[in-house]
């Protein structure tokens, strides 16, 4: 009976919570898309200033929506007191972390923020905020309620609601919360996830009617045997963009940490240089879904593709380092579909024109999948918003070869790179992750025979004998720690102080030491007793044994191998 009753509870926990967190992403992300259509259109359509060079119309309104957009993020962050915006890295590492915790103000405002940037026209993405949105709000109601359920469950529910709400791709949402940010698959993790990516795309639908088809197609998939040896081939130029764009993003990153003393006036340098290049080049201001499909349907010169690859790539590194806070996997479609469409224009030319939209869709696919890590999700939305299996397919080979070159060449994805760049290295995997943020203070502590400086040998021999110990520790008058002695050198030490007796450069851990750093450190640690140091090295917070710092590992491992098996 109880077996069926906690059976009960743990699937209405799941149908609850997943449809409560599907429905909440379906009404932010399609109010955020709303938000930004309505804001672009009047941004579109301000005519009072424009002008006109050789017969053709320009308008400067980019370069005052953005500068607008700077000067209100700018407050927001001032308001908020929110120092760096938080994205889809950080939902990475909440997700691994073993006492996850996101801070609701920086999701809320990072997420508004980037409303902001591109309603004004950044050259930034959508979905990366709206995730990072997601796990938050996931994160925030496992708290709020106290429930039961894995943090990691909620977190995924929300990754993949919004995913779902923003693709209309509910498969997508579910194996992107578990490829990209969970990075495990469990029984218990799918049920609810699964819950809330569907239901955020029903629920978007019934109040906001069915979304419009991404992509507009007009040719039929070619044979894969027809089609297969070129994508083999642009698997690795693909890859190429994909680094130089990653790369690009980092620089500008850089150049910004460099410059922190003008970090306030980046965001409206950013503005004015992208605002410019608007002005001439409006495809690649805000999400640039229109320009996408002028892209695929071949409505644009190969001359303007190319300048628009460019244009993205920086104009969208210039943004997101500068501080105009977005995501970055639309700019990754817009590269993708770029890159895919000088591809198809080069075997046009050669004699294949009736492959060109599966090129520019396979580019698409391979850039959006080597930039968040994702192949799987990737060939999986392809095949959700084309319809079309032989679209997938073909999509998959050009994926998987620009993922491989990606990865040796650059690493699994932007996030993982950008969390390596704050010493979080994601390949060592969740275990490494625990033990990292597990200080050895948490150890058990054990009891220590503590001595006088001044002591003689025979004194300390005697309360090491009483105490049943072989080691014991000496603090000075003032508290501090002097050093470590065995009963060897008490013994040596006879009538003589045990100052000059003392070991020399024995095993020390420090306080803020993890569980990591200390296995590390006592690789060859041979003796009783290990002492555990203030950050400063001069006082002794406790001691603690070999033994209890292998425990306090095994419990990590345990408490992790659950996650996986659950």
């Amino acid at each position: 009976m109880l077996a069926a009753k906690n059976i009960v509870i743990e699937l209405l926990s799941a149908v609850i919570w997943g449809t409560a967190i599907g429905l909440l992403m379906a009404i932010t992300a399609n109010s955020f898309v709303y938000l930004v259509v309505v804001a672009t259109e009047y941004r579109t359509s301000f005519t009072l200033l424009e002008f006109q060079i050789q017969g053709q119309t320009y308008s400067l309104s980019s370069i005052f929506s953005l500068l607008a957009a700077a000067t209100l993020i700018s407050a927001i962050r001032k308001f908020l007191d929110i120092k760096n915006w938080e994205g889809i890295a950080d939902s990475i590492y909440v997700a691994h972390r073993e006492n996850p915790e996101i801070d609701t103000r920086k999701g809320l405002g990072s997420t508004f923020a980037s409303l902001v940037v591109i309603s004004g026209g950044g050259s930034v993405g959508q979905y990366g905020p709206l995730v990072h949105f997601g796990s938050t709000i996931g994160l925030f109601i496992k708290n709020f309620f106290k429930l039961k359920m894995s943090p990691d469950i909620f977190i995924g529910c929300g990754v993949a609601a919004a995913i779902a709400a923003g693709f209309n791709a509910p498969l997508a949402g579910i194996l992107f919360a578990h490829e990209a940010i969970l990075r495990h698959f469990s029984l218990r993790a799918i049920a609810p996830i699964s819950i809330a990516s569907f239901s955020a795309s029903a629920f978007g639908e019934y109040f906001f009617g069915n979304a419009p088809t991404l992509f507009e197609l007009s040719q039929q998939a070619p044979p894969l045997n027809e089609v297969l040896p070129i994508l083999i081939l642009l698997g690795p130029a693909f890859a190429i963009i994909t680094v130089c764009f990653m790369v690009a993003l980092r620089a500008a990153n850089k150049f910004a940490a460099l410059n922190e003393r003008h970090k306030t006036f980046l965001p409206f340098i950013a503005a004015l240089i992208c605002g410019s290049v608007g002005v001439f080049f409006p495809e690649i201001l805000g999400l640039g879904i229109g320009a996408i499909n002028d892209l695929i349907a071949g409505n644009i010169s190969l001359i303007k593709v190319s300048m628009l690859l460019i244009a993205k790539i920086s104009m969208t590194a210039l943004c997101i380092g500068f501080g105009l806070f977005g995501g970055i996997f639309s700019p990754a479609l817009f590269i993708g579909v770029s890159a895919g469409s000088l591809a198809a224009g080069f075997f046009a030319a050669v004699g294949y024109p009736d492959l060109a939209q599966v090129i520019i869709i396979s580019g698409m696919a391979a850039v959006a999948a080597s930039v968040i890590g994702a192949p799987i999700t990737s060939v999986l939305i392809v095949l959700e918003l084309t319809g079309s299996y032989e679209y997938g397919v073909a999509a998959m080979v050009a994926v998987i070869v620009s993922s491989l070159v990606t990865y040796r060449t650059f690493g699994l994805s932007f996030f993982d790179r950008q969390l390596l760049d704050r010493g979080i290295d994601m390949r060592q995997g969740r275990e490494s992750i625990a033990l990292s943020q597990r200080l050895v203070t948490s150890c058990e502590h054990m009891d220590f025979v503590k001595l006088a400086a001044g002591t003689t040998g025979r004194e300390a021999y005697q309360l090491m004998k009483d105490a049943g110990a072989v080691e014991s520790y000496v603090i000075n008058e003032a508290g501090e720690y002097v050093g470590k002695l065995d009963i060897f050198g008490a013994i040596s030490a006879s009538e003589k102080p045990i100052e000059e007796f003392l070991l020399k450069e024995p095993t020390i851990l420090v306080a803020d030491d993890s569980l990591q750093t200390a296995m590390a450190k006592t690789i060859d640690f041979v003796g009783e007793s290990i002492p555990i140091l203030s950050r400063d090295k001069k006082f002794l917070e406790c001691v603690v044994s070999e033994g209890s710092i292998f425990q306090a590992v095994i419990d990590v491992q345990n408490s992790v191998s659950k996650i996986g098996r659950a």
